[in-house]
């Protein structure tokens, strides 16, 4: 008796979800305000490797690099991700060996190393940014503070949203 039921209430189910030819489309509903778009720029900066500047001494603890771009440097628009609390991405912008571009999201970190004399040499380098309405700056920190090597010359894809 139960299997009958059920079944009777399946095909109740099924005979009343089919469905029909679609409607004619209802009236336009009234015209909602504006909304807000996103406006976004994509800019490259480039830093030759003798554009860094060597914060501290050589070696010391503290030391590392930075550049910064200021001014006329940097895109206009970057005033307006700060006045509308947009966002600025960072990436590091480097090439397979195929020349496909590779981007790796700020902050980054490299590992990197020397031989000399049977001596091998091992580091870290830690790129990452930070910006004003104005100014963006990059730095380049070294896990042992080894700033005897400067960093080499670098591409830097910055991503603006407001």
């Amino acid at each position: 008796m139960m299997k009958k039921i059920l079944s009777l209430l399946v095909l109740a189910t099924a005979l009343v979800s089919c469905v029909g030819p679609m409607g004619p489309q209802g009236p336009m509903g009234p015209q909602g305000e504006p909304g807000e778009g996103v406006n976004w720029k994509v800019v490259d900066m480039n830093i030759p490797s003798d554009s860094w500047e060597l914060v501290n001494g050589e070696d010391q603890l503290g030391s590392y690099y930075m550049y910064v771009f200021e001014g006329n440097q940097v895109p206009k628009e970057l005033e307006y991700v700060v006045k509308n609390y947009g966002d600025l991405s960072g990436y590091f912008l480097s090439h397979l060996d195929n020349g496909d571009e590779l981007l790796s999201p700020l902050p980054y970190e490299v590992y990197a190393g020397s031989a000399e004399g049977g001596n091998e040499f091992t580091w870290s380098e830690l790129y990452t940014f930070d910006f004003t309405r104005n100014s963006i700056a990059f730095y380049v920190y070294y896990n042992d503070f080894a700033t005897s090597v400067r960093p080499g010359s670098m591409t830097f894809r910055m991503s603006l949203k407001w």
